[in-house]
């Protein structure tokens, strides 16, 4: 549904609490002297059909029919059978939108919920009003002065966002933060989320601009692709974090069944949050230590850490947090270890973690911490204290503010203790300075911040959607597929092997009939020794075994040397088939060469669905340990070759592979050419369900797939969309001029680095509003790493040189696009401005955007004139001092949508 109405929750003028009363217990009465407690400055009317006079001093309305004029959002906390028809009245009353707070509706475990559920969906599709709920804890915003929620502690004013699906979950989080002094801009659960969903809540949230964090708590995901699309563009520009329960399927509360093919469906929910560039936590108290580290975290940052302590036990408790969690011990420099050598006596090594005495004195720790600090080989330093004779915790704390603050490195403590330290704490608390309870709470923390670094990586991975074209080849394939296969249906051995032959996959040689006879008839063509494969119909299916090895039947036989080794195989294979399996007819053969493992080196990798997500890509060990799942790593296509490296490097077979070869390099690179490949097979046949490949290692660098098995299903696009390189085109200037107009891609960085730096100071101020010429790597990076789901950029090259760019952003509902423009000043008139601002005015008409809209400065003429061309409307902002213009390209589908737009 979108944002639509959104701020009727947000930022309501006046509210109607359904059901409220001073009865004790009672819903609605709490919300009243919440809201009254929290001072909100809007109009409150509390509504109980048992005549109250007033609730809590306000006075009450007996029906809803009293209401009188504008009333934005209404709380409804009556009977759960009672609220279709209290919306319906709702309705008819012009309230826009209603949270849910009634219980019942949305409870599974019995069936008489049900048909409230039901007739609830029904009344919210006839009155398209915005509900948010039901079972939900309501709304808190601290800045707005805003309680509308039953919590039973006050929430204190800050800039987190926390958004949950547990209304139990978030009040036990709440009590608990307010205990730590933790402030939120936004607090609030969706409960059975039967209209305004996650996404909704996450495209509006990350608009407000006191929100600097957004922690989001999921029992399930829902809404699976609006979902990752919705965390994509917030990451890009917040901090996101999650806490997500039901990580076991063997939980009987968890009511999503894992993927065919995944034992455990979180390690999907995983790469989805990471390639979201979300940081996902383990448990809701880490949650605040991560925001406290990651919001305090310097500019540069890397995974390679040192350590100092004033005792031996805590750096082992250190040591082992970071070895458990597979972090980075930083190598310190010869350089560093020589000037170590000569601060320290004789008996302190110069090793990390740097081992000083107990009783350490401010000096000693300045002297260490800064040559350390200033070791290129160190990327973050933590400090472990404990308090001692002869030393002053305060004392070391306050130095090594000192210390941290002059540095562009990240600093963590640990100033072990409470009653001795508490002082040192609250100096590193008032100078931003991270610190923890323990070492070994600050290592979690510090690896959280390496994990949050690498999904930020994660999230600016942008492959392409096409770097391996669709050929005629791919597309006859797609059509004899499709032409004689519905959702549901297996593929037959024979399509499976022209599909992956199409994509360049070294396959076996092998040849796939319907019966016996006609294979017998072409056995010479094949090389022996012979493989026997005998095709029933559930063993086509990918991962037809599940999880359970005393289930499985192979239908194969192997090292067959003659015709009668052929048929003598073949009837012993379907007899045991027709024992096993009896309602599964055998439906083909297939005969290919013998082929072994070099070191029985086997593995597969393929295609899977999940209904929310979308499709995935596998890869991991074969044979016996691909039929136990044991080793199916995930990823979300598209892939490229760095992507897939991450991937194989997660398995275990990548371990025992990097343990036998000679050239781990090599067998890499062949590796991730396949999973790129792979990748594209998911996106250019959107209707593949399922692919299980099972492949052997030759010898080193050459692989050979030697089963197959597909499955036909609805179409489905990937959750991540990938850079459009159909959108790529070229055009040739008025002065001859040959330029590539494509969208912008993350190596166009030093390019348009260059661009900024050739313009005049005018078109730079024509541009940014101000003559600025410097711009940093975060800047730029930020320009070049999109997300093409949520704005756009056409970038004009020529000999690798930018001359021009076009940028859009879009809302999350795509109604509106705000343009900007900018082209080389020695290429006016050329045309380019008019190229780019074409090429992006189609790019929004064809998705269905309708208006596209920018703000020039009024001595803009070139601006000016090239918007009233392309037939834009034009407006002067007195008060703003610019000139507004907008032109509709699609017309209106909903009333709610002309809010969006400029007038024009």
């Amino acid at each position: 549904m979108g944002t639509r109405s959104l701020e009727l929750f947000f930022q309501p003028k006046s509210i109607a609490v359904i059901g409220a009363s001073e009865r004790v217990g009672s819903l609605g009465g709490a919300i009243v002297r919440n809201l009254v407690n929290g001072e909100y400055p809007g109009v409150i009317i509390p509504v109980n059909s048992r005549g109250y006079k007033e609730v809590y001093g306000i006075p009450a309305l007996a029906r809803i029919g009293q209401l009188e004029g504008a009333v934005d959002l209404a709380i409804i906390c009556t009977p759960a059978e009672s609220v279709p028809k209290i919306i319906k009245q709702l309705h008819s009353k012009n309230v826009g939108a209603a949270m849910l707070l009634t219980g019942g509706i949305a409870r599974t475990r019995s069936w008489q919920f049900r048909p409230s559920s039901d007739r609830l969906n029904q009344v919210i599709q006839q009155t398209r009003m915005r509900i948010l709920g039901p079972d939900c804890l309501g709304m808190v915003i601290p800045g707005r002065k805003l309680n509308a929620s039953f919590l039973h502690v006050p929430v204190r004013s800050g800039h987190i966002a926390y958004v949950g699906q547990s209304g139990t979950l978030a009040s036990g989080v709440m009590d608990w933060a307010f205990s730590r002094n933790i402030g939120f801009s936004h607090v609030l659960t969706l409960g059975k989320s039967q209209d305004v969903t996650l996404p909704d809540l996450i495209d509006y949230i990350v608009q407000e601009p006191q929100v600097r964090t957004l922690l989001i708590q999921l029992d399930e995901i829902g809404s699976g692709k609006a979902l990752i699309r919705a965390l994509r563009a917030a990451s890009r520009h917040k901090l996101v974090l999650a806490v997500k329960s039901n990580r076991f399927q063997e939980n009987p509360l968890n009511r999503i069944a894992s993927p065919k093919g995944l034992r455990s469906r979180d390690a999907l929910v995983d790469e989805t949050l990471a390639r979201a560039g979300v940081l996902r936590v383990s448990a809701t108290d880490e949650l605040f230590d991560c925001v406290d580290a990651l919001s305090r975290r310097r500019e540069s940052f890397g995974p390679r850490l040192a350590i100092i302590a004033n005792g031996r036990g805590p750096a082992i408790l250190a040591m082992d947090r970071l070895l458990h969690d597979k972090g980075r011990l930083a190598t310190l420099s010869e350089d560093t270890r020589t000037h170590l050598r000569s601060l320290l006596p004789e008996y302190v090594k110069t090793d990390n973690p740097v081992l000083l005495n107990p009783e350490l004195k401010p000096q000693q720790l300045a002297a260490v911490a800064n040559t350390l600090l200033r070791d290129r080989q160190v990327d973050a330093l933590l400090v472990i204290y404990i308090p001692s004779l002869g030393s002053d915790p305060l004392a070391n704390a306050e130095t090594l503010v000192k210390i941290a603050q002059n540095s562009n490195k990240s600093v963590l403590t640990s100033w072990m203790g409470e009653y001795s330290v508490e002082t040192a704490r609250e100096c590193f608390d008032q100078h931003g300075i991270p610190t923890f309870d323990t070492p070994d709470n600050a290592i979690k923390s510090y690896m959280y911040m390496v994990q949050h670094q690498r999904t930020q990586d994660l999230l600016r991975e942008t492959p392409e959607s096409l770097e391996i074209p669709i050929s005629s080849v791919h597309t006859e394939v797609d059509k004899a597929i499709l032409a004689v296969h519905r959702p549901g249906d297996y593929l037959l051995p024979g399509q499976v092997w022209d599909l992956l032959n199409a994509y360049g996959f070294s396959c076996a040689e092998n040849r796939y009939r319907s019966s016996l006879s006609e294979l017998l008839a072409v056995a010479e063509e094949v090389k022996g020794p012979w493989v026997l494969r005998v095709h029933h119909r559930d063993y086509l299916y990918p991962f037809a075994y599940g999880n359970n090895p005393r289930e499985r039947l192979r239908s194969v036989a192997r090292e067959l040397k003659t015709i009668e080794d052929v048929t003598n195989a073949a009837e012993d294979l379907e007899s045991k088939i027709a024992v096993a399996f009896p309602n599964s007819p055998v439906l083909g053969y297939t005969l290919q060469t013998m082929h072994r493992a070099l070191d029985n080196l086997q593995f597969s990798f393929g295609i899977g669905r999940d209904a929310e997500i979308g499709p995935y890509l596998f890869f991991g060990g074969g044979g016996s340990t691909a039929d136990i799942l044991v080793d199916r790593q995930v990823a979300l296509p598209p892939l490229n070759a760095n992507l897939a490296e991450k991937l194989i490097k997660r398995s275990h077979f990548y371990e025992v592979l990097n343990e036998r070869s000679d050239n781990i390099e090599r067998e890499l690179v062949t590796l991730e050419r396949w999973l790129v490949a792979l990748s594209h097979m998911a996106l250019n046949h959107p209707w593949m369900a399922g692919l299980e490949v099972n492949a052997i290692r030759r010898q080193v660098g050459r692989y050979m797939i030697i089963g197959v098995a597909g499955e036909v299903g609805h179409a489905a696009k990937s959750a991540i969309m990938p850079y459009p390189k159909e959108l790529e085109s070229h055009y040739e200037s008025r002065n001859g001029h040959a330029y590539d107009v494509r969208p912008i891609r993350a190596e166009d960085e030093p390019a348009l680095e260059r661009f900024y730096q050739r313009l005049s100071p005018e078109s730079l101020r024509l541009r940014f509003f101000s003559a600025r010429r410097q711009f940093d790597h975060r800047e730029l990076a930020r320009f070049t790493q999109i997300d093409y789901d949520r704005e756009m950029a056409f970038v004009a090259l020529r000999e690798g040189e930018l001359y021009g760019v076009v940028r859009v952003y879009l809302d999350a509902d795509d109604v509106a696009a705000e343009f900007s423009v900018i082209i080389d000043d020695n290429c006016r008139g050329e045309g380019l401005g008019l190229r780019l601002m074409q090429g992006i005015i189609g790019y929004l008409t064809d998705r269905g955007v309708l208006q596209i809209f920018g703000t020039v400065l009024p001595h803009n003429g070139g601006m000016l004139k090239l918007a009233e061309r392309l037939g834009f409307s034009a407006h002067h902002n007195m008060d703003e001092g610019v000139v507004e213009v907008g032109k509709n390209l699609n017309p209106l589908k909903y009333a709610w949508q002309r809010k969006r737009m400029y007038p024009l």
